[in-house]
């Protein structure tokens, strides 16, 4: 027996709309003859795997054009179905993956859900949740919909939400700072402060961490959290990097990225692994290649610590600045140096590698227009050459800046894959 109950609510569409403030990372579409994929990616990890697409019935599945979904740059990560039906009109299944929870992504699903059934002369819209999901009960009374309380049972129920939503606070993650003392190397006025955001998962035996891509100009928000709470279900924790990013000297990054792994280290893993996207990957391959063991001389007891990781990943990388290279990142990290070619060398991984470079998972697609595939195969062919082991994946279609890839055939499989990789390294917890 469940220890939840659920509720009901329903909102007068006489009412205006809420105005929600645009996000550029988000976009709004409807279904088209691929969604029943995406949206049971959504729904079966929002709700559990008893719930799939295949289980509504033909008469209680939505139209297509009134399935919502909310993207992130190349994924589908919230959805919001409307259910239009003569005796009642439902918004059904609203759900975000929970690798993309706390981003209010649903927000927009709900917003296009709702101007849909306004169009349609929809005059009055029902929904029904569990009284334990707080943070969406917040979200449905923000739009309006108003608590059904027709009988003594669900006054009482309603009663006992409420109370919890006046005591709900919203968990936050504290970062922690990778230079606690302020003393940063090669800071420039008006760089970021070198960072780590953890998800740490009880009982790790190692850790990864996560740097997002972004062309060494930015840091992509899909390849940051949601990257952080996959690797968390296969039971191995992970830390965010916020590492510096143009304008700033060219090896601010590389270390960050180093004492990102030492701060880690220090906590007590067994295993420490870094993983990139992009020019994230790019800066992952370089601390795999360009590491070092640590001062044993150093008055800050992190800095004793080797910069070696224990493993590497890279996704959809720019391995490599000599050729296939991508020229934004090159420009971006080197700036005056971007022709220097001794410079150009140090920065490509297919040429740093040694027998001592740590094993990597590779992944990438076949029709990457952003950053060419060779990165990846070349840097594969290093790899073997040195005789280091890798596990190279490269997937037949996909644009660049995937992330997760959710609910896309071939490369949708790379989180599994790389949770299979990590448990065998031995990073998850016993």
């Amino acid at each position: 027996m469940s220890d939840y109950r659920q509720l009901k609510m329903r909102r007068d569409m006489s009412l205006p709309l809420p105005v929600i403030a645009p996000d550029k990372d988000f976009a709004v579409h409807t279904a088209d003859a691929n969604s029943a994929g995406a949206w049971e990616w959504i729904i079966s990890a929002s709700f559990g795997h008893e719930y799939s697409y295949s289980m509504i019935t033909d008469d209680q599945r939505c139209a297509p054009e009134r399935v919502f979904f909310v993207k992130e740059h190349a994924q589908d990560i919230a959805t919001v179905t409307l259910q239009v039906a003569p005796e009642k009109t439902s918004i059904h299944m609203v759900g975000t993956h929970p690798w993309a929870s706390g981003r209010g992504a649903v927000k927009y699903a709900m917003e296009a859900a709702l101007k849909c059934a306004n169009d349609m002369g929809i005059k009055e819209v029902h929904l029904t949740t569990d009284d334990f999901r707080l943070p969406a009960i917040r979200v449905y009374l923000d739009f309006g919909f108003e608590p059904v309380e027709d009988d003594d049972e669900m006054v009482q129920r309603w009663a006992a939400v409420r109370e919890k939503l006046a005591a709900y606070v919203k968990p936050e993650r504290k970062k922690i700072n990778l230079w606690p003392d302020g003393n940063i190397p090669l800071y420039q006025e008006g760089n970021d402060i070198p960072a780590i955001t953890p998800y740490p998962v009880e009982g790790s035996r190692g850790a990864v961490v996560v740097c997002p891509g972004g062309g060494y100009c930015g840091r992509a928000s899909h390849e940051g959290a949601h990257i952080a709470k996959m690797i968390n279900a296969a039971g191995v924790s992970a830390f965010v990097l916020d590492y510096r990013v143009n304008p700033c000297h060219y090896e601010a990054p590389l270390t960050d990225a180093k004492r990102a792994i030492r701060t880690v280290r220090s906590m007590g893993y067994e295993k420490v692994a870094i993983l990139g996207f992009s020019a994230g990957g790019h800066l992952c391959c370089s601390a795999a290649t360009l590491y070092d063991l640590g001062n044993p001389d150093a008055e800050d007891p992190i800095e004793r610590l080797s910069s070696r990781p224990d493993a590497f990943i890279p996704c959809y990388p720019v391995a490599s600045f000599v050729s296939f290279r991508h020229q934004g990142s090159v420009e971006n990290l080197l700036g005056e140096y971007k022709t220097n070619y001794p410079m150009l060398r140090r920065f490509s991984a297919e040429l740093q590698v040694t027998p001592d470079t740590p094993p990597a998972f590779i992944w990438h697609t076949a029709t990457d227009a952003g950053v060419p595939v060779e990165n990846s195969i070349q840097l594969a062919a290093a790899l073997s050459k040195a005789g280091v082991p890798f596990e190279l994946h490269i997937f037949p279609e996909g644009p660049h800046g995937l992330g997760l890839a959710g609910g896309r055939p071939g490369a949708g499989e790379w989180p599994a894959l790389c949770q299979k990789w990590l448990t065998r390294l031995g990073f998850a917890k016993e």
